[in-house]
């Protein structure tokens, strides 16, 4: 896994853990606190699609509909 997913996944555990102590009462936070934790998350997941979609992108049309055999004999290469 990339290093970097991992650390916005214990971003992300981290900033979850604070908003529920808040939610729960046990933690005073002011609403600018409380935005600014809900503005990190979101960039967080924002980073993470961003890597998730560069590590495993999405094959364009046509080529998503063709068989291997079909893609490799279009290529001119031989098995």
């Amino acid at each position: 896994m990339n290093p970097r997913i991992s650390e916005l996944f214990d971003e992300l555990d981290f900033i979850t853990s604070i908003a529920n102590n808040i939610h729960a009462g046990s933690l005073f936070a002011s609403e600018s606190i409380r935005e600014k934790l809900l503005i990190k998350a979101i960039d967080n997941l924002r980073e993470i699609d961003f890597i998730r979609y560069s590590l495993n992108p999405q094959i364009p049309e046509p080529w998503a509909s063709m068989t291997a055999d079909e893609i490799i004999k279009g290529l001119g290469v031989y098995k």
